[in-house]
């Protein structure tokens, strides 16, 4: 998920987008006033006023474009501008005695919700001067009675500037407050994905310490197994016994050192994009050799088969998650795989003795023990399928057993 504090023009587009709707506003208004009131002076000198406005806002358009926008300074000095554009324009027309005055409380909510208290207390005190201003200097309007309107002009001029102060002030709060909301869950995400990074590079850590430790005694065990096959070599049995040995023992080395060259991330990794049957099928033949006391039973979903990006810990990943349900029963293990619009979904059902409601709560968001050692497993599976934007969710079954489901999202065909 991408931060979206990170996205500096926000706030910008959020402004220049209100402030084009009261030019839009402003502009039909003063049209109104010069269709219909003849008597209405001042006319060309508000159009005037609202062109050069639209110009300043047309200009901040064009330089959202830029990477590297202003901060809370520049952004105070254009609603003090809106506050400006604002008095000229009420000047003109009446003062405090207009009845779309109370607009100036759109910026004040903006900067109250946007700027730090500081600018917010310079935004409300230009305001009040700019009321108190306007309620003593100001160009009248000329007085409409009913009878040449046919219509309370006043009334219902606060009335329509009423409903668009309310819808202003409704729609940029809830805006806002969605941003914040969606700003939180990014964080509450990242905290999460902190904390599971340090227990992976905790194990990590603890297993590269491991590997090493181990070098030591193997190298050991070879030389003594070595004397061994000179010393015996005239017991044909005990020597083909030490040679078992000598043989298992290079396959602990060879293990250890694929474990150290795997752990190393490679920049190929991330670039390898694959069909995710075929994907699939090739960790299905590996797992099949590994676990031949395994009843298997594979279906997959009819049609052309999306891609997906994998990498070898994702390899390990399914696996882990095979082996859990082969530990749990190796008998009738049902796979589908099938997908959607925009993932690739694995679906592993066992009918073992399932798992408790509580540690279903744990896996995979914390290190968690369980009697048939599948914490740690699962923990490192969960973290592997979400490198890759995928999910991994557990869910227990009425008639027992456990249903393992496995989301991996599309990737471009190469």
């Amino acid at each position: 998920m991408d931060n979206p504090a990170l996205e500096p023009r926000h706030n910008w587009r959020v402004l220049l987008q209100l402030r084009a709707i009261a030019i839009m506003g402003q502009a039909a208004c003063v049209l109104v006033i010069f269709l219909y009131f003849d008597s209405v002076e001042h006319t060309a000198l508000m159009a005037a006023v609202i062109a050069v406005y639209a110009l300043i806002n047309g200009i901040l358009w064009v330089q959202l474009r830029n990477p590297e926008l202003p901060g809370n300074k520049s952004y105070l000095f254009q609603i003090l501008l809106d506050i400006v554009e604002l008095s000229a324009i009420f000047y003109l027309s009446g003062g405090s005695d207009n009845p779309f005055i109370f607009y100036f409380l759109v910026p004040l909510s903006i900067a109250a919700v946007v700027l730090p208290l500081s600018y917010v207390a310079c935004v409300a005190i230009s305001a009040i001067i700019a009321f108190s201003f306007l309620s003593l200097y100001n160009l009248p309007l000329p007085e409409f009675t009913e009878e040449s309107q046919k219509l309370n002009l006043n009334h219902f001029a606060l009335w329509f500037n009423f409903v668009m102060c309310s819808i202003f002030i409704a729609g940029f709060i809830t805006h806002i407050v969605g941003y914040m909301k969606r700003q939180q869950d990014w964080l509450s995400d990242s905290r999460e994905h902190l904390l599971q990074d340090e227990q992976i590079l905790a194990i990590a850590t603890h297993a590269a310490g491991t590997a090493h430790e181990l070098g030591t005694p193997l190298n050991s065990m070879k030389l003594i197994i070595e004397e061994l096959i000179v010393d015996i070599k005239d017991n044909e049995t005990a020597h083909q016994d030490v040679l078992q040995l000598k043989n298992q023992l290079d396959n602990c080395t060879k293990i250890l050192r694929n474990l150290s060259e795997e752990a190393r991330i490679n920049e190929h990794w991330h670039n390898d994009i694959t069909v995710a049957t075929h994907y699939m099928e090739k960790i299905l033949d590996k797992w099949r050799i590994l676990r031949p006391d395994v009843s298997l039973d594979y279906q997959v979903k009819s049609g052309e088969s999306p891609y997906i990006r994998v990498d070898p810990t994702l390899d390990q990943a399914f696996l882990n998650l095979l082996n859990n349900a082969a530990d749990a029963n190796p008998n009738s293990i049902e796979i589908k795989a099938k997908w959607n619009l925009e993932e690739f979904i694995l679906i592993i059902k066992d009918h073992g003795a399932g798992i408790s409601n509580q540690v279903l709560e744990r896996l995979g968001q914390q290190l968690t023990t369980t009697k048939d050692g599948m914490g740690i497993g699962f923990f490192l599976s969960n973290a592997s399928v979400a490198r890759r934007g995928g999910t991994v969710a557990l869910y227990p079954v009425d008639e027992g057993g456990t249903l393992t489901r496995i989301t991996i999202p599309f990737a471009e065909k190469p």
